[in-house]
């Protein structure tokens, strides 16, 4: 009896433990930073982008360049806590012309206490970019919206939806799309499925692009033009 009581103790001290810990990020706020990034890429150039928290739309365009629009996102108690969270995230847009990478940097992490921080700190980009270059992404968690680009794309999500509006089914070589966890729907061959391990393939030998799409846990939408 007295061990149940000891145990029913610990786990009521466990709870207050966490709901304190919380109580202070559901009291915070949410303040935002616009910046504003841009650099020549060319046509047949490509674009990395590595960024771990955060929303992205990617839109091509008749411009041989990258313009990066992103948005800090931070919880804070007040304006001027927020303005001191601000720093603590980096972007970084590095080269030009024939590779271009884009790149969020946070703060180290406490072995202790490793997602603390990136909890109150986000960044949402929109980017415009050549609508036939190159692109490679890498997002650990947030969503993905890809509109107009011929290019070819190697995308590998965490966390997320892809939703990939593709120029026209015509430009298509090869698409291979699979989330581990989640679903999936694509005009180009009618699939529709959830669960897990869902995956499509779409082959055509007249088309110039590769598709290749990797989600762990969320899902594919991809939608064709003719």
């Amino acid at each position: 009896m007295a061990g149940g009581v000891r145990r029913l103790g610990a786990r009521i001290a466990l709870a207050l433990a966490l709901a304190l810990a919380c109580a202070p990020a559901m009291l915070a706020d949410e303040f935002g930073k616009v910046s504003h990034y841009a650099v020549r890429l060319f046509s047949m150039g490509t674009l990395t982008v590595e960024t771990r928290t955060g929303d992205l739309t990617i839109v091509g365009w008749d411009d041989p360049r990258v313009v990066v629009r992103a948005r800090k996102v931070v919880r804070a108690g007040s304006a001027k806590k927020a303005g001191r969270l601000y720093p603590r995230i980096k972007v970084r847009l590095e080269g030009a012309d024939d590779q271009v990478r884009l790149r969020t940097l946070y703060p180290p992490r406490r072995p202790w206490r490793p997602f603390r921080a990136e909890s109150k700190l986000t960044v949402n980009f929109h980017i415009r970019m050549p609508y036939d270059a190159g692109l490679i992404l890498h997002v650990v968690d947030g969503d993905v919206t890809l509109r107009g680009l011929t290019g070819n794309q190697k995308i590998l999500v965490n966390y997320g939806d892809v939703e990939d509006d593709l120029s026209s089914s015509n430009f298509v070589r090869s698409l291979y799309a699979h989330t581990l966890l989640g679903t999936i729907q694509s005009d180009l061959n009618g699939a529709d499925g959830s669960g897990f391990d869902q995956k499509t393939v779409f082959w055509n030998p007249y088309g110039k692009q590769t598709v290749s799409i990797h989600v762990r846990m969320g899902g594919v939408f991809i939608y064709a033009g003719n």
